[in-house]
């Protein structure tokens, strides 16, 4: 069975491949998970040349193909290609206003009916509270038991907790009639797609990090390169897994330093305080010994994403301000 160990960013468009590298060797990730369907079409040539350049670099490969209304039996060429290329395992990306199962029944069968390893499909999807039509989640679910890729976004309208911990983990013991045993879980964030419209903001993405955190991930991944600003690149830096072999498909280890299952850590993690109305930038770093130069490398973006100069004393109340 293919087990997934550590983290891994999505690759959307093939001109972002340079920075879905840099993004995945900055953050202590290992896996690439590269586009290589949408819908009926299936993309050979960068499919292709994007294995080669992925697995050079050292990295895993991973695929992943977004079914459509339009013709979702298609994808199965997309599917096997993959694998047969050398894929590790395939993603299929359930959007949330993807329409009636009937449809992807058909593939499921066909997939059956060919004898796929299932072990080596995930599905990516909302929580199905989040989908317009539950029984596309449910027609999946055969073919897909190498796990479970839930999009924790904050565009379904709910803040992390009620995401991640009601609407996944909460809702596991109904999941695993779906697939006859509790699927494995490997969340999906998004530092983009706000319920505004807009990326979010650093301080409005720890929430999401921290959520999964308190589960003990195995995996999670970042969706997706282009949309996740280098701010936000050392706060998911700090948050690596230590992996262990568990059987099947030996999954790849990297270099842990955080333990999230029970918050240990051999280095200190990052640090963050809620600003109040009264504090002030020298005050905080006088307040916790740091160097003026360092607060602003960790704390700048709060003020530069919203076009305001470095002041020494302004700062908002409710800011979530890194101090170690």
């Amino acid at each position: 069975m293919t087990q997934l160990c550590g983290k891994g960013v999505w690759l959307a468009h093939a001109h972002d491949l340079q920075r879905a590298v840099e993004m995945t060797t900055s953050i202590g990730g290992r896996h690439l998970i590269v586009k290589a369907g949408h819908g009926p079409y299936y993309f050979p040539e960068t499919t292709r040349e994007h294995l080669q350049r992925v697995r050079t670099l050292g990295l895993t490969p991973l695929a992943w193909i977004q079914l459509t209304q339009h013709m979702p039996q298609e994808a199965q060429k997309a599917i096997v290609a993959s694998l047969e290329l050398g894929y590790e395992a395939v993603a299929l990306f359930l959007g949330p206003q993807q329409g009636s199962g009937v449809e992807l029944r058909h593939l499921t069968d066909a997939l059956i009916n060919i004898d796929i390893p299932t072990d080596r499909l995930f599905l990516a999807s909302p929580p199905p509270s989040y989908l317009a039509d539950r029984s596309a989640f449910e027609a999946l679910v055969p073919v897909c038991q190498g796990g479970w890729m839930p999009m924790c976004f904050a565009a379904w309208g709910d803040d992390a907790g009620t995401v991640v911990d009601r609407e996944v983990y909460h809702a596991l013991d109904k999941l695993s009639l779906l697939w006859n045993k509790t699927p494995e879980i490997y969340p999906v964030l998004s530092p983009s797609y706000g319920l505004d419209g807009d990326d979010l903001l650093p301080e409005r993405f720890i929430p999401w990090v921290e959520a999964i955190a308190r589960h003990g991930v195995d995996f999670f991944s970042i969706y997706h390169a282009a949309r996740a600003e280098k701010v936000l690149w050392p706060m998911l830096q700090a948050v690596n897994i230590p992996c262990t072999e568990t059987g099947g498909r030996a999954p790849v280890h990297e270099e842990s330093v955080v333990s999230l299952g029970q918050g240990l850590a051999s280095i200190p993690q990052p640090v963050y305080i809620t600003a109040v109305t009264s504090d002030t930038v020298w005050g905080i770093i006088s307040r916790h010994g740091i160097q003026r130069e360092q607060f602003w490398t960790w704390n700048a973006h709060l003020w530069e994403s919203r076009g305001l100069p470095r002041d020494p004393d302004y700062l908002q109340g409710g800011w979530r301000l890194r101090v170690k």
